[in-house]
């Protein structure tokens, strides 16, 4: 097997919540040494419960193969202790509402001063240009701004959040990318950077099918339910089923005329105005109360199963206990365990990234708050017995 792709990198996380613990994660599961300094009360996800433990399951999931330091910042001693690391690392990660670092005197200028090859990635909700400076930024309000929400629900009811926290982890994904580009950028100059994502932007790439029409025709696409109205496809919908729902699109025309013969439905198939997409769309509601007329005498599983062996994209609408049970998360290695004191064992997030010679690596327990302190302190920079304990006794670890 290979050495890990990011084996031999040290990374300081200054992450809470989800959008720089996650992207840190992606680092540390293949192979950087990620130390996560949080301050004197902990990780604001760490507190969001009294689980066994003191930290949230949430928190469990995302900061696993970390090692984790506590640092008061807001003493001077705190800050120059990171400034210390700074010099011995090659990222610096942090997620912060903007002005923070540089308030606390930790910004790029004075990181890069003391180490001119780090690499300083900040992930935030709006960058640092632009109007929204310094607005306050989580994924809900962010969905809302961007538009994501106007899209999302039913025309005659209000718009709604998506779901799943998706900006987080889009913002945290690019993020890694950005890194893992100024490391390559520095093989060649030998020089640091400032790399910065803003989830914002990162949201946007997920709105083209909506934003290409109004770019295009000035057509404003809104809340449509289920409904594809950009491209038109057609049936495209969630169709009852007599234990719950089953998604089927039909892109082409192709899969329509499958469709109709997997429903035995010739009468449907013949009709010629049907063959394509702008009539199919056209008489949409006749077309899918077929379908479902179909779907709604059978099994979900049934329908998904007869659906997509026709070469049809189909899927069953689960439920969250059916997806977290799925074997193809374990498998896969999505969901991972590790034993946790004093929870057992633990279910967290494992990396989507998969490379032919190298896998990643095996899960460590999330750390305790400061669990690694001593450890990293000694290791990095050389402090002693007596040092750490002065420290400590004067609460800047």
């Amino acid at each position: 097997m290979s050495p890990q792709p990011l084996q031999g990198l040290t990374v300081l996380e200054l992450g809470h919540v989800y959008n720089g613990p996650y992207c840190a994660l992606l680092l540390a599961q293949h192979g950087a040494d990620v130390i996560k300094i949080e301050p004197p009360q902990g990780d604001v996800l760490r507190r969001m419960d009294r689980s066994p433990g003191g930290a949230s399951y949430p928190f469990l999931m995302l900061n696993t193969n970390k090692r984790g330091v506590r640092i008061d910042l807001k003493q001077p001693r705190g800050r120059e202790l990171l400034l210390q690391l700074a010099e011995k690392a090659d990222v610096l990660l942090e997620n912060y509402a903007t002005g923070v670092m540089q308030r606390l005197g930790l910004g790029y200028d004075v990181l890069s001063a003391r180490n001119a090859s780090i690499i300083y990635a900040s992930g935030s909700g709006f960058g640092s240009t632009g109007p929204y400076v310094g607005y306050p930024a989580m994924d809900f309000t962010i969905q809302a701004l961007v538009g994501a929400m106007s899209i999302t629900g039913y025309p005659d009811r209000p718009p709604v959040k998506c779901g799943p926290t998706f900006i987080d982890m889009l913002g945290a994904a690019h993020l890694f990318g950005g890194i893992l580009l100024a490391l390559r950028q520095r093989e060649t100059s030998g020089r640091g950077q400032q790399v910065e994502v803003a989830m914002f932007d990162a949201a946007v790439p997920a709105l083209l099918s909506y934003l290409a029409p109004f770019y295009e025709l000035n057509q404003e696409i809104s809340r449509s339910g289920n409904r594809h109205v950009v491209g038109g496809s057609t049936p495209y919908n969630n169709f009852r089923c007599v234990d719950g729902y089953v998604a089927i699109m039909c892109v082409s025309n192709q899969h329509w005329l499958d469709l109709c013969e997997v429903m035995q439905r010739p009468d449907l198939a013949a009709k010629q105005d049907w063959h394509n997409v702008p009539e199919r769309a056209r008489d949409w509601e006749q077309i899918e109360s077929a379908v479902e007329r179909w779907t709604s005498t059978r099994q979900r599983d049934d329908v998904a199963r007869l659906v997509a062996e026709a070469g049809i994209p189909s899927a069953p609408v689960r439920s969250l206990p059916e997806v977290g049970r799925d074997p193809h998360l374990f498998e896969r290695g999505v969901v991972r365990e590790v034993d946790c004191v004093p929870r057992g064992r633990v279910k967290t997030i494992g990396t989507p990234i998969h490379m032919g010679e190298s896998s990643a690596v095996a899960p460590t327990p999330p750390p305790s708050i400061g669990e690694h302190t001593d450890e990293v302190l000694r290791q990095k920079l050389g402090l002693t017995d007596t040092q750490i304990a002065e420290l400590r006794r004067d609460q800047v670890i």
